[in-house]
């Protein structure tokens, strides 16, 4: 190695040397490295925040959308119950199920569920397109005022990109896997209008096909002046499988069924999701809102015949609403104090959110069936102040105030609070 490096020195040196004796131009022979160049020191107000982007990940093959988390330091990305299903989280080593204390963003619009039919947070990124992202940025910990729910163990914020080089591909793999995936901007007025759309399907190595089919969406319509930047967009997703669950280890030994195998083939799931989403900023001042509609539909069994020997465990949850909202936020410079004021607002109008037991994949009776309205506002305040060259104080103050109204078909299920 030292040999090498003296070799790549003394060559260095010599090219240098040998141009300024024949008076060439130094700049032809210089050599230039191209990196993010993202300066964060003195900006972050953690070591565990950052910023990837650009050229990172835009060659870094992936078998799902999920696994775009990854892209952060000691996030794990895990799949169960088809391809479909949001991810299992993990970071830090710390199982964060399906979003529970793991916040997600995507253009500034919240992505965590709340009051989800599956669980708590449910954070499902698979309506991204992969090729659409310029960025993702990341906070680890509690640390930041700026973010309410779900935000204890971290928050990861996905931002696409205003314009796109035209392009288009397609991919084949094992299993039935086929993918397409077009795209590109152009000029329109002042702005760019960004067009994308991708298509896959998957059957994956099971015994029973996943039939995976899945389809997203992008329109982005965006605009750049002095102190002054707007953008809009549209985005739309579908999707439906089948899934193979978790089975007895005894069913495979005794050679019941295959590794791959299954026990209930009624199993998969389907969502839909409709989003409008507009960013914005004038001077010191950033504001964003947003509309979604989604639903959601899985048939689970985990339990197969332990409670019904006739007709089995299966069960059906659902989960039907409209995500309503926004956010605001002023910076102030105050000389040698920074002092930023927000806030953001959030309305769930959950008109189905419910948990059925089914046969064949078909809803039979109900456990239990709400509509919920959910109202959540949050005001921030977030100040800086530099103390000593290289020393700063950080302070930050959240109030979060939520709401909600439960209408039940059981009388002591219904409700309301704060």
């Amino acid at each position: 190695t030292k040999a090498l490096s003296a070799m790549l020195l003394g060559s260095l040196f010599s090219t240098s040397a040998f141009a300024q004796e024949e008076g060439t131009d130094e700049a032809d022979n210089q050599i230039v490295v191209y990196g993010r160049a993202l300066e964060v020191i003195g900006v972050a107000q953690s070591g565990s925040q950052g910023t990837v982007g650009y050229a990172d990940f835009e060659d870094v093959p992936i078998s799902r959308t999920g696994e775009l988390v990854e892209n952060v330091p000691g996030v794990i990305a895990t799949q169960h119950s088809g391809s479909g299903k949001a991810n299992q989280y993990f970071l830090r080593g710390f199982n964060l199920d399906h979003g529970t204390d793991f916040a997600g963003f995507v253009d500034g619009a919240p992505i965590n569920m709340r009051t989800h039919g599956h669980g708590q947070g449910y954070l499902d990124f698979n309506f991204v397109i992969p090729e659409t992202l310029e960025r993702i940025d990341y906070r680890k910990g509690p640390y930041f005022a700026d973010v309410g729910d779900f935000t204890a163990a971290g928050t990861v914020a996905f931002t696409t990109a205003d314009a796109l080089d035209p392009f288009a591909k397609v991919e084949a793999g094992a299993f039935g896997f086929l993918r397409g995936v077009a795209g590109g901007s152009t000029r329109v007025g002042s702005g760019d209008l960004l067009i994308a759309a991708e298509t896959q399907f998957y059957d994956g190595p099971w015994v029973l096909d996943e039939d995976l089919e899945r389809f997203a969406g992008l329109i982005k319509y965006s605009t750049q002046g002095h102190d002054i930047s707007f953008s809009v967009q549209l985005n739309a997703y579908d999707s439906k499988w089948n899934s193979t669950d978790q089975v007895p280890q005894r069913a495979i030994d005794n050679g019941l069924i295959d590794r791959f195998g299954n026990i209930d083939p009624d199993l998969g799931g389907k969502t839909t999701r409709l989003g409008a989403v507009v960013n914005g900023t004038i001077g010191s001042t950033t504001y964003n809102a947003f509309a979604t509609f989604y639903d959601f539909r899985l048939v689970s069994n985990f339990t197969y015949f332990l409670e019904d020997p006739v007709d089995g465990d299966q069960f059906v949850q659902v989960d039907r609403r409209w995500v309503l909202g926004g956010s605001v936020d002023h910076q102030f410079d105050l000389g040698a104090f920074d002092l930023t004021l927000g806030a953001d607002l959030r309305h769930d109008a959950i008109s189905k959110v419910g948990l059925f037991n089914s046969v064949g994949g078909v809803a039979t009776t109900p456990i239990r069936t709400d509509s919920v309205d959910e109202t959540g506002l949050g005001l921030y305040a977030n100040g800086e102040v530099t103390l000593a060259p290289g020393l700063r104080a950080i302070l930050g103050l959240r109030y979060d105030h939520i709401s909600y109204d439960v209408s039940a078909d059981l009388a002591a299920n219904s409700g309301d609070g704060n």
